[in-house]
């Protein structure tokens, strides 16, 4: 269970009413941040860890299927980071569930900011990227919220300490 903290625009282009409920989540990367990024030649939606500033783009396509493509991107990424399959299946199954709510944290929100910008250049810079690509780009930005730790180095340590066991193996696997 987690919840997809959407901005008061993704909330209005998504039609979605805000749960009132506030749930912790059961994630090891716990709430995910929704916004929008736009640049003159790439509309994408920018999902961002809470926990960990992993980011996680897709292009908007079709907006009504942005959370569900979410989780799919979000595996690709970990994969591509080098996560045990297992490890990143642990995840992906804790994320099944999931409320809808409002932003609330600002520090989170500026975190995002910034690196929404790091996403423009880069776009400008390689518009050809794919949103994998350009979410492993972001992967390794150094983050002053995590004491410049890369968001990459984060997701996996708390991936690793949530989803597995103290004998080496996967909780659940």
């Amino acid at each position: 269970m987690y919840t997809a903290r959407c901005t008061g625009r993704v909330l209005q282009a998504l039609h979605l009413p805000a749960t009132p409920q506030e749930q912790p989540p059961s994630t090891a990367l716990g709430d995910w941040y929704v916004n929008f990024i736009h640049t003159r030649t790439h509309r994408m939606v920018h999902f961002l860890s809470d926990r960990s500033l992993l980011s996680v783009v897709i292009p908007v396509k079709t907006l009504k299927t942005a959370l569900d493509r979410h989780i799919a991107s979000l595996r690709d990424l970990l994969e591509n980071l080098a996560v045990n399959p297992a490890v990143v299946q642990a995840e992906i199954d804790e994320m099944r569930e999931r409320a809808i709510a409002k932003t609330r944290s600002r520090s989170v929100l500026a975190s995002m900011r910034e690196l929404a910008l790091n996403a423009r250049w880069i776009l400008e810079q390689t518009p050809r990227i794919s949103p994998l690509e350009l979410s492993r780009e972001l992967s390794q930005v150094p983050c002053g919220p995590l004491a410049m730790a890369l968001p990459a180095e984060e997701a996996i340590a708390l991936l690793l300490k949530r989803h597995s066991s103290p004998a080496g193996g996967v909780r659940g696997a």
